[in-house]
């Protein structure tokens, strides 16, 4: 028996061994080894609380919990330059948004997708790639798309298009500059975040669940803040934010124009 050689064959493996357990404690802590199990039986055991309170689920609740962090943000303005260098639109400069209108109009041809859409706008918008449609809360006169960071929704950066007869008429539109990070936190479950709105009488019996969103968001208005995740839960036609790492209910944002409401 060549010693030697099996004493190389062991260190490699208990080596290999040590590099499989520390993958899995690392991704158990940030949330994306999730036992198949644990998630289903919560969303049981959700579903039996709902009942019992009349309150109906028709949405998908995402199952992830990755780890997550406060976000320090910033409006980024739209300057003449800027503005100059855009054809085809008329614009005016609001408070922390652009609001423009489509000079000519776009028409559209046949059904297109939203991001279709956006791609139709083109040249006539700045950041356009960076935002994604939120159809919850989109009708036929208009869609809403909110600006996106690591493929989760800013519930404070929303654009709006308008359509009127077949056109796309124009848009309103904030972008917001994410300058930093702070320390990656657990975050608690979506369906934690629809127990607590059920607790507070915020989701009353005989209302129906129709969303539950992981994102970003900010309670109040100024051109720098920091961003909260939160799971952003819509319930017969009306929106409410659960922030991720306290659990607490997040307040409406005052002074600033919010769609929808």
């Amino acid at each position: 028996m060549d010693w030697s050689k099996t004493k190389t064959i062991l260190i490699w493996a208990f080596l290999m061994l040590d590099v499989f357990l520390g993958y899995q404690v690392y991704a158990t802590r940030g949330g994306y080894l999730q036992s198949p199990q644990a998630s289903q039986a919560e969303k049981w055991e959700m579903r039996d609380y709902l009942s019992q309170h009349n309150i109906t689920l028709d949405a998908e609740v995402p199952t992830e919990t990755p780890d997550m962090t406060l976000l320090n943000a910033e409006y980024t303005g739209f300057g003449p330059i800027e503005l100059q260098e855009m054809t085809g639109i008329q614009a005016t400069v609001e408070k922390m948004a652009l609001a423009a209108r489509l000079d000519p109009p776009i028409p559209i041809h046949g059904q297109i997708t939203p991001s279709e859409l956006l791609r139709q706008i083109g040249p006539r918008m700045m950041y356009a790639e960076q935002y994604t449609a939120d159809l919850y809360q989109s009708n036929q006169g208009r869609l809403l798309y909110w600006q996106m960071y690591d493929k989760k929704p800013l519930f404070v950066a929303p654009l709006e298009v308008y359509l009127a007869d077949g056109t796309i008429l124009g848009y309103r539109q904030t972008f917001l500059n994410i300058r930093s990070q702070g320390t990656s936190r657990p975050i608690i479950s979506g369906y934690t975040a629809i127990r607590s709105l059920v607790e507070k009488q915020v989701i009353q019996p005989g209302e129906r669940i129709e969303s539950v969103t992981l994102g970003y968001y900010g309670s109040y208005d100024a051109e720098s803040q920091v961003l909260a995740p939160v799971w952003r839960i819509i319930h017969d036609g009306k929106q409410h934010f659960v922030n991720g790492i306290t659990g607490a209910q997040e307040r409406p944002l005052i002074g600033f124009y919010f769609p929808g409401k």
